[in-house]
Parts: C-alpha cells; sequence; structure tokens
C-alpha cells in the first residue's frame, strides 16, 4: 500500500515499553521540549525508561481547539547516533527500537531509537514512540509514548499534525507498526492472526497522501 497519513488526534497509543512505572513529573512540564525537563541533552537528567504522565484538558487559550481530553504518557529515550540520517527525527516522526538487538550489546540498546526502517530490524515490533522535537544525534529527551496526542504540552504540535501510515486505518481499528514506502516508521491496521502485540486504536480512518 501507499503511505498516508492521519491526524494526531486520530491516534490512541498503547505504551508497550518496559520501564518504570509513569509518574506525575516532579518539574515544571508545559513544555516537554525544554531543557530544564531533560528534553535533548548530551548527557541524561533522568533514567532511560523514566515514564511521566500528564492530563490534556484541552484549554482552549493555548491556541488549539478539539484536541482529546485524557491522559498522554512520555517516556525518556536516547537518539540513535544515525538518527539525523535517512528518516530523520522529527516532530510527529515515529521511532522504534535502533539497529538489531542482541546478546550482550550495550545495556542502553532498547532506549536508543531510530525514525529509519531502513536502520532497524523492529520496525514490526510495535514498541514505537513519537519525536516531539527534532532530536539531535546521540541526545537524549522525552518522547510520547502512550494515550492521547500531549498537543497541549508540544510547541511544535498542532492538531493538523500528522503520523504517517500505510492506508489501511479504519475507524476503532487496532494498530502495528510496519516500514513506510518512504523507509521511516508508519502505523498500519494490525493484521489479521498478527504475531506482535498492538500499539493503539485509530479513532478514524486515515487520509490517502
Amino acid at each position: 500500500m501507499a503511505d498516508a497519513t492521519i491526524t494526531v488526534q486520530g491516534v490512541i497509543l498503547k505504551d508497550n515499553w518496559p520501564g518504570a512505572t509513569p509518574i506525575r513529573p516532579p518539574v515544571d512540564y508545559s513544555d516537554m521540549t525544554a531543557a530544564s525537563v531533560g528534553h535533548n541533552l548530551v548527557a541524561p537528567l533522568w533514567d532511560l525508561g523514566t515514564k511521566w504522565e500528564v492530563y490534556c484538558k484541552g484549554d482552549s487559550t493555548y491556541g488549539g481547539v478539539g484536541y482529546n481530553l485524557g491522559w498522554s504518557r512520555f517516556i525518556y529515550l536516547k537518539a540513535a547516533a544515525d538518527m539525523a540520517t535517512a528518516v530523520a527525527g522529527a516532530v510527529s516522526v515515529l521511532v522504534v527500537p535502533d539497529g538489531t538487538l542482541a546478546a550482550g550489546m550495550a545495556g542502553d540498546g532498547l532506549y536508543t531509537v531510530v525514525g529509519s526502517s531502513a536502520r532497524t530490524t523492529h520496525e514490526e515490533m510495535s514498541v514505537v514512540a513519537m519525536c516531539i522535537s527534532t532530536p539531535t544525534n546521540s541526545y537524549y529527551g522525552w518522547y510520547w509514548c502512550g494515550g492521547v496526542c500531549p498537543v497541549e504540552y508540544v510547541p511544535g504540535l498542532t492538531t493538523a499534525s500528522t503520523l504517517v501510515t500505510d492506508d489501511s486505518l479504519v475507524a476503532s481499528c487496532e494498530l502495528s507498526t510496519v516500514a513506510s514506502t518512504a523507509t521511516g516508521i508508519a502505523l498500519r491496521a494490525q493484521p489479521t492472526a498478527a504475531q506482535e502485540a498492538g500499539c493503539g486504536f485509530a479513532l478514524y480512518a486515515d487520509t490517502a497522501a
């Protein structure tokens, strides 16, 4: 299928990442892309796999209306050394674990992510997160990994921001991940008898590019 898109409002992500129990952020989190929360730093401010959970209030004074109310979850990850190569990380780009996971590899392997399906063997793993800014190679930062899209806390997001799909999504379908035709990471309707776990749900159908 050709690549298509769905607005960020149309997706509820399921957090399949192993990690700590999500907590309420211990610092001001009105801007999750700020250095003060540990985003896009050369050295980590928090442990990899740390998860924060915030409530999206849908405040119309924020600059947009119509985005979903509800809980949203962030996870602290490391951008791969080749994050800026091929399909580069940027706002609303989906990412998965980089390269090939293997016994004896570096302990941060599972939490090191890339947005190019040509640079990973895990594009169909259904462990997926979304960039909330343009990450720097090998830097640490926050990624959306569960619940409603956190438009309220990410200055670069709007209700018109889109995620890449494979043109298979219909209302209420379960989601999994797949390589896009443009070698990115895309969402697809979970195939019948799929062997991988679902990573969320679509609220409505995607739109052909």
